[in-house]
């Protein structure tokens, strides 16, 4: 089960999870944690391998972690409890399982007391500013703890520092509002991938006289902070109309209504050109529609109809066609309505439009980001300033691989008397797959600066396309399935992944060992967007032969399976499982 660290800031009292993204500390706006010290950046919490470990940064001589003084990085054991202190921040961290972490909604840290070891003596309760006025006064070792922190405590001496730093005038103008909801995090924009507290967000105006904004230019509405609200608490432009839409305040895109009260898992589809993506995308989709209420009674939605509107649109195609014609989807274009303009570090870039989708369990919220990108995005030379549309590989939850079997020599060689148009098609790279996870591998370790003998511990799901081609060459036995009476069933993926595994590395070892350099939780799954082979059409348009779904004949084949898996391990507890 993939584990998630907890940090609970104790001079906010709020808590930050994290999904193996980097979470920082320091005095710059960009931070996960915002204190009072000189450095911009005073550290970083990364999870690297199902091991956590905190890394001061270069200005910051000293840190305590449960009372000891330290200079250098420190791994945070999972199931064990951390009190943490730099400079003005105080901290609990906690590593593990969702399933076993501290009930955190106890802490109080307005309520503290002080207990002297040599005394044997109790005192409080003080607030946190009181503390520096009794602390000249007690030994060294008097501990400090405040109600609800049981069986642990900081040293006095550390949090003096930060008690000062919370009685002064400026704790409010220093250290921001967090997120509106702790338990989420900082939050991340699904446009440009930068972070941002939910008091940074702007409003986007409504009245139609204010039309110009600086970033995005004369033609759309104005994006300012709002100043003053109406009776129902919605922010008002400077012509006095109630706005209800909100965007990032780094690149300025729309966001989805009630941004700050989800949970956000970008899960990042990778695949070469022609590898059937967006076939593969949008069959998933579909599914997953149907799917949720059917089998798990929760409901799959829109997060914005109009940001998903390219992608419901090819779901029409797909599902509602009559001929191959309707129902063909063109290849991704890095020029096309799949993606957009985004001003991001200082320039406009080509970046891959959001698709997000909400899933509910009970009161919480979770949104689902996906991305159609082109396979042009993956290969060596295309990384660049201008063209980042693959760095939400660095700040995904999880990743898809989609391999293409009909454009492997291997599997071709097997398949030679399959009538399958795909496997005619002699425009084929040999080589070019195992070439893309090489290159996703160095851009992952290049932005995260993840050392060669390290992996991620992000879930990471090789999927073998297209197997209504194929499926009969692993033999009459079936595979398990992913759910059963409502419940996902993981010890089910585990096998089928293990025969997969065997069955593909007999053909491509290559894919496997790329695959399983990148990531330490890597599982193989069998899919087919289509359900059958496509047929080939003349397309009058262009004069050429094209191929596409047979009309009338689409069924998905377990394409809903990775994400199934990936959703269980980024978050335990929102789908129900065999094994809670």
């Amino acid at each position: 089960m993939n584990k998630q660290l907890y940090i609970y800031d104790c001079l906010a009292a709020k808590l930050r999870a994290s999904d193996g993204v980097f979470m920082t500390i320091g005095a710059g706006e960009k931070n996960t944690f915002r204190v009072a010290m000189n450095a911009e950046n005073g550290g970083s919490f990364a999870q690297r391998d199902s091991v956590c470990r905190f890394f001061p940064h270069g200005k910051v001589s000293s840190y305590s972690i449960n009372g000891i003084q330290l200079k250098s990085d420190v791994v945070i054991r999972p199931e064990t409890t951390y009190l943490f202190v730099l400079e003005c921040g105080c901290f609990i961290c906690w590593y593990g399982n969702d399933a076993a972490r501290p009930d955190f909604s106890q802490l109080n840290p307005d309520i503290w007391y002080l207990y002297n070891p040599t005394q044997e003596e109790w005192y409080g309760p003080y607030s946190l500013p009181d503390l520096p006025l009794v602390a000249s006064e007690l030994p060294d070792d008097v501990l400090a703890s405040f109600q609800g922190l049981e069986h642990c405590a900081f040293y006095l001496r550390d949090i003096v520092n930060v008690a000062l730093f919370a009685g002064s005038n400026d704790t409010k103008a220093s250290v921001p509002e967090p997120a509106a909801d702790g338990d989420l995090g900082a939050l991340r924009c699904p446009c440009c991938w930068e972070f941002f507290s939910a008091s940074e967000l702007v409003c986007i105006a409504a009245h139609p006289d204010l039309v110009g904004d600086p970033i995005l230019g004369e033609d759309a509405m104005l994006r300012f902070k709002p100043e003053q609200t109406n009776a129902a608490g919605l922010p008002l432009d400077s012509k006095g109309v109630p706005c209800s839409e909100y965007a990032c305040p780094h690149c300025h895109c729309k966001l989805p209504p009630f941004f700050t009260c989800t949970r956000q898992h970008i899960i990042s589809l990778v695949g070469v050109p022609a590898a059937g993506k967006s076939y593969y995308l949008t069959s998933m989709v579909h599914e997953l529609e149907t799917m949720f209420p059917r089998d798990f009674g929760m409901p799959f939605r829109d997060a914005d109809p109009e940001m998903n509107e390219p992608l419901n649109e090819m779901r029409m195609r797909l599902f509602s066609a009559r001929t191959p014609q309707e129902a063909y989807i063109a290849k991704t274009q890095m020029q096309g309505r799949l993606y957009h303009k985004v001003w991001r570090q200082g320039v406009f870039a080509n970046m891959p439009r959001p698709f997000i989708y909400n899933l509910n369990k009970g009161a919480e919220t979770h949104s689902l980001v996906l991305y159609d990108n082109a396979g042009e995005d993956f290969q060596p030379g295309r990384d660049s300033v201008l063209t980042p549309g693959s760095h939400h590989l660095s700040v995904a939850s999880g990743i898809l691989f989609l391999f293409d079997p009909t454009a492997n020599p291997g599997f071709r060689q097997l398949l030679q008397e399959s009538t399958d148009p795909q496997l005619r098609n002699a425009l084929y790279r040999p080589g070019r797959q195992a070439m893309l996870l090489a290159e996703s591998e160095m851009r992952l370790r290049t932005r995260l600066n993840l050392p060669p003998s390290e992996k991620l511990d992000i879930p990471m799901a090789v999927i073998i396309g297209k197997s209504d081609t194929w499926i009969h060459l692993l033999g009459p036995e079936p595979l398990l399935p992913a759910t059963r009476n409502g419940m996902f069933m993981p010890e089910h993926i585990d096998v089928n992944s293990t025969r997969l595994r065997q069955f593909i590395f007999n053909i491509a070892p290559h894919i496997c060992t790329n695959a399983e350099a990148i990531s330490s939780n890597v599982r193989y799954f069998a899919a087919s967007a289509l359900g059958e082979s496509p047929v080939e059409f003349h397309d009058e348009a262009s004069g050429s032969m094209l191929i596409g779904p047979a009309s009338g004949q689409v069924h998905p084949v377990r394409v809903t399976e990775p994400l199934l898996w990936a959703l269980h391990q980024v978050a335990p507890s929102l789908i129900p499982s065999s094994q809670h």
